[in-house]
């Protein structure tokens, strides 16, 4: 055993760890405090070697500096892996970084990332959950303080997986799960038949945009990423392997949909077919006038033009139809809902009327069923009721069916030999 006396109470333990690549041999060391005497202390200091060094095995060498290193060192690190391995949208990396700069680095961000722990985290969450917010409460909601907590979460066991980290911090520390609820962002039937008395008076552009949303359930980025050559007037189908996206630095940018399920192909209804034939009219028209000030250039293939698009031919901002919609439904008194809620409204209306939950979550491009379940569990449970009224009315008929038959004195039967059983 090596070691040697730092000041009072406080020991540095030495143990071998094989050669660097240029022959100099490696000697990690950890400092321990105690003030035990002896026998005892010899005991102890043994013990600490050995529960070091197998701590020093299960890193990954390589890996050793950043161990070594700040947490915001590793952030940095971490983000930059994400990018080049799991293809980080950028999107996604602006996210995760705000939530770094805003909370996590001015708290642990000069912490060394090995000696950070799982007190360090029940501190810093601590933190953030009692952190000041632009919100009515004037704190960060159930669902922001969870953004936060799976970020620590995930950025710690990527450093366990590649052996930077014997544990993670963060196990056993738990936040309350916000319920996923709608809140009345979707419109009844009654919102949409206002809605649709009104959208003739709205540009073509937004007609179609505001009717695809609400009959084919898609995302505002995927809406507005269509080129014409995903425009199927055959079939009367849309193929969705692209997403429009904004992002405050990078501006905006056409990227892969949000998970693999996203790339799909989705049908919308006949009646759009005139709609997007006068609308592409329309578009070719614009081309034309436009000449060589059409961004992607007036000799490019109609098939890569985008669909929606400004005065110069480039697609539109994402959040374009978003702030259209808001001004055109509180011009009209129409109920307040977000343009999201448009997809939400397709989704309620298709489990209303029975469509299968596994069917409808594949149209959405939601990565799980379970996602779908969660977010429109209060239509599932009025859907469920639904279809026991169902029975209900059957055998409720059948059984005043039977009664009658008795009083006027025929044949008598029971609910049950009016079922039939269906193999």
């Amino acid at each position: 055993m090596s070691y040697s006396k730092v000041s009072k109470n406080k020991y540095r333990i030495f143990i071998s760890d094989g050669f660097n690549l240029d022959g100099s041999r490696r000697r990690p060391s950890t400092t321990v405090t105690t003030d035990l005497k002896g026998r005892d202390l010899k005991e102890f200091l043994k013990r600490a070697e050995v529960e070091f060094s197998d701590t020093v095995r299960k890193r990954e060498p390589k890996f050793d500096k950043l161990a070594k290193g700040t947490f915001e060192a590793y952030s940095i690190w971490w983000i930059e892996k994400k990018e080049i391995f799991d293809k980080l949208a950028p999107k996604t990396k602006h996210e995760y970084q705000k939530l770094l700069d805003a909370r996590i680095l001015p708290s642990i961000g000069n912490k060394i990332l090995s000696k950070i722990t799982n007190g360090d985290m029940l501190d810093l969450i601590e933190i953030i959950e009692k952190s000041q917010a632009k919100t009515k409460s004037g704190k960060l909601s159930n669902s922001s303080i969870k953004h936060y907590h799976t970020l620590l979460k995930v950025m710690f066991n990527d450093a366990v997986k590649f052996k930077i980290l014997t544990e993670n911090p963060m196990n056993n520390i738990s936040v309350k799960t916000p319920k996923i609820q709608l809140k009345d962002n979707y419109y009844e039937l009654d919102d949409i038949d206002k809605l649709l008395k009104l959208l003739p008076k709205a540009p073509i552009k937004y007609q179609l945009i505001t009717l695809l949303a609400l009959t084919t359930g898609l995302r505002i980025g995927e809406i507005t990423g269509l080129q014409w050559r995903h425009i199927n007037y055959s079939t009367i189908k849309l193929k969705i392997e692209q997403a429009n996206s904004y992002v405050a630095k990078t501006g905006s940018f056409i990227k892969t949909p949000k998970n693999d399920t996203s790339a799909r192909e989705v049908a919308f209804p006949t009646f759009l077919l005139p709609l997007f034939k006068k609308y592409e009219q329309n578009e070719l028209n614009k081309k034309e006038l436009s000449g060589d000030k059409w961004y992607y250039g007036k000799g490019g293939k109609h098939e890569d033009d985008f669909v929606f698009t400004q005065k110069n031919g480039r697609f539109v901002n994402v959040e374009a139809p978003s702030i259209w919609f808001h001004q055109f439904i509180k011009r009209h008194g129409l109920r307040h809902i977000t343009f999201h809620g448009l997809r939400h409204t397709n989704a309620t209306i298709l489990i209303s009327k029975g469509i299968d939950i596994v069917d409808i979550s594949k149209e959405l491009g939601h990565a799980k069923t379970s996602t779908t379940e969660d977010f429109y569990a209060h239509v599932l449970k009025s859907s469920e009721r639904k279809k026991a009224d169902i029975f209900d009315n059957i055998c409720t008929k059948n059984q005043n069916e039977s009664q009658q038959n008795n009083h006027n004195g025929t044949k008598s039967g029971t609910i049950a030999s009016y079922l039939r059983v269906v193999k």
